[in-house]
């Protein structure tokens, strides 16, 4: 049996979902948010097991877990510091079971944290021969500005989330070319750090998508679309043109290395064509691939039930 680990809004995992049922493969799907108020969990050194939405799963009959997008335990019942508490709890009881199950993992929670981390994956990257920008995270103001002085161009990212709470609205912080008054801005910096980059000037951006043993390589012509040229996330995905990328053997070969040295089984790798050849920007342990497939007919679906169901 798999077990899709996720939350009731991904989509992604409905996307996934729709494939194992046509091949009439056993799953559930946990969405985390009804655990701990109305999910159980029971842990012993002899085995696991999970009471979420009607089921109750032993996981010993678990073959594989897709570890897809899980929210953080949340208690409304208890208020306040005792609620805290208590979700910390409910986190590290269930951390518990995901660490002690011996399956196929896509991807092992600890594996995804590590390779999540943006300035380790810049070091792991160049390990392994791959082009990275000049970079700097601070949030010392001067060193900020020092940088900015001896970088014409430069951009601002998000070193984890680009979501952004403020107020009732939440915003959303792409990657953002530095203008005059953004440079000037800079140098008061607040106490959160930033991640600080060199410019690329791009032909075009590519989406990795590594599966098992495979490397699919897709080419996002962001620079056919004015608000896509810094971050092709902007506007709708299907404004730049989409296509198949064959990329460079020795290029292929680097990004499956990268995945597998971080001992994950799925991975999204951003990269992008330069006139000085491909650069890596960053990879996702878990980042979003339905819509390449649904742009460009790579197989990313059937390939990732594929690999879930040879566990």
């Amino acid at each position: 049996m798999i077990l899709v680990v996720t939350n009731r809004d991904d989509l992604t995992a409905d996307w996934l979902i729709l494939e194992l049922e046509q091949r009439g493969a056993p799953f559930l799907r946990f969405n985390t948010e009804d655990y701990p108020e109305t999910a159980r969990v029971v842990w012993t050194p002899a085995g696991a097991s999970l009471s979420f939405a009607g089921h109750d799963v032993e996981l010993a009959a678990v073959t594989a877990i897709w570890f897809r997008r899980p929210v953080l335990p949340r208690l409304d019942s208890i208020d306040g510091a005792r609620g805290q508490w208590a979700a910390r709890e409910a986190r590290e009881a269930l951390d518990g079971v995901w660490r002690t199950f011996e399956g196929r993992f896509v991807n092992r929670p600890e594996r995804n944290q590590l390779a999540g981390v943006k300035p380790e994956q810049l070091v792991r990257a160049a390990r392994h021969g791959f082009s990275v920008p000049k970079t700097l995270v601070t949030n010392d103001p001067a060193a900020a500005g020092a940088f900015l002085d001896d970088t014409p161009e430069a951009i601002c990212k998000p070193l984890y989330s680009g979501r952004v709470p403020g107020g009732e609205e939440e915003g959303l912080f792409f990657t953002t070319l530095l203008d005059d008054a953004a440079r000037q801005a800079v140098r008061e910096l607040g106490p959160e750090p930033y991640l600080f980059q060199e410019f690329v000037d791009k032909r075009y951006d590519v989406r990795v998508t590594v599966i098992g043993d495979e490397v699919f390589a897709v080419r996002i012509d962001s620079q056919a679309v004015a608000e896509a040229r810094v971050d092709w996330r902007k506007g709708a995905p299907s404004a730049a043109a989409h296509s198949v990328e064959e990329l460079p053997a020795e290029v292929a070969v680097r990004c499956l290395a990268l995945t597998r040295d971080y001992g994950l089984e799925f991975a999204a790798i951003d990269l992008a064509l330069s006139d000085g050849g491909y650069v890596f920007f960053e990879v996702n342990p878990n980042g979003q691939w339905a819509w390449v497939e649904q742009l460009t007919g790579l197989p990313l679906r059937a390939r990732l039930a594929d690999l879930l169901l040879a566990a």
